[in-house]
């Protein structure tokens, strides 16, 4: 299960279990219908125009012997009053399907546990390996057909005539652009880091933000399944913005397809400015560019 965009809704009045159990929540109504199979969740939360770590809870509280379904968020550190507000939420990793406990010790156990899951899966915990060893290659192809088959399954064209293959992960290495991202010690995304200049933007239907100056481009980004929603990609940009800073590169450009709409509000929320369309190897892609942040 991957969800692309937040869940909206409005904080009801809920039976207030979860704060005698230590654990106060939101009782969310969504505004349209979800689906969500049911269990604990690590999971993003907005409200008040801030992004918080959170648990969230779908099921229908059988240790407790109720049966309307639900959907609770518990805030992870911080106990926000919330009734009646409107909020947002994306599950991004399951930690446990929904169960009946014997008793309500053993569903606090349960919950102090999966708060600690929750924590740490939405906390960046990863690393870089540089210029990939040949070994790596197959685990960063691996990485990039998962996200090939996810494009196909959106109905998009783009990376579904075989690019990138391994020529070009190889190429990458050659050229020292290529970066792999561990995460727990797992693959987890692979991105080109390039500060050439790019072929493709010196032709633009529109009109790029700097002029001449250098600046960075990252291609061929790419998440694994397994990490989906946990911020791999934005985690990448920064990287990169700081990769730049470090060079005294000012300015950050990157482009994607039309309808790739998880990376085009990841672009739109990390600052980047629409600045036209270019025509890459395989078609037209929207371009954007930022100026790298002083503390990225």
């Amino acid at each position: 299960m991957y969800i692309t965009d937040y869940i909206t809704g409005t904080v009801i009045q809920g039976l207030g279990n979860g704060r005698k159990f230590g654990f106060p929540t939101a009782n969310v109504q969504p505004d349209a219908p979800v689906s969500i199979e049911k269990g604990a969740y690590a999971a993003w939360v907005r409200y008040d125009g801030k992004r918080h770590k959170g648990m969230l809870y779908v099921g229908t509280r059988p240790t407790l012997n109720l049966h309307g379904l639900t959907y609770e968020i518990h805030i992870i550190d911080a106990s926000p009053r919330l009734y009646g507000k409107q909020i947002a939420f994306k599950p991004v990793y399951k930690i446990a399907e929904e169960k009946k406990f014997k008793c309500q010790e053993e569903l606090i156990n349960a919950l102090l546990k999966y708060k600690r899951s929750a924590k740490v899966l939405l906390t960046p915990a990863w690393s870089i390996h540089l210029n990939p060893t040949l070994f790596h290659i197959k685990e960063i192809m691996e990485i990039i057909e998962q996200a090939k088959r996810r494009m196909k399954e959106r109905g998009l064209d783009q990376w579904q005539d075989g690019y990138p293959d391994e020529a070009t992960i190889r190429n990458d290495k050659r050229k020292h652009q290529g970066h792999y991202f561990l995460k727990w010690h797992e693959p987890a995304a692979y991105a080109a880091i390039v500060f050439d200049k790019d072929p493709y933007y010196e032709k633009i239907d529109g009109q790029w933000l700097s002029d001449g100056v250098p600046y960075i481009a990252v291609h061929r980004l790419a998440v694994a399944d397994k990490f989906l929603g946990l911020d791999m990609a934005r985690h990448v940009l920064k990287f990169a913005e700081r990769k730049a800073r470090s060079k005294g590169v000012q300015w950050f450009r990157i482009d994607t397809h039309h309808d790739n709409l998880p990376m085009r509000n990841l672009i739109r929320d990390f600052g980047f400015t629409f600045c036209g369309v270019v025509q890459v190897r395989d078609g037209k892609r929207m371009a954007y560019e930022k100026r790298v942040a002083d503390n990225a």
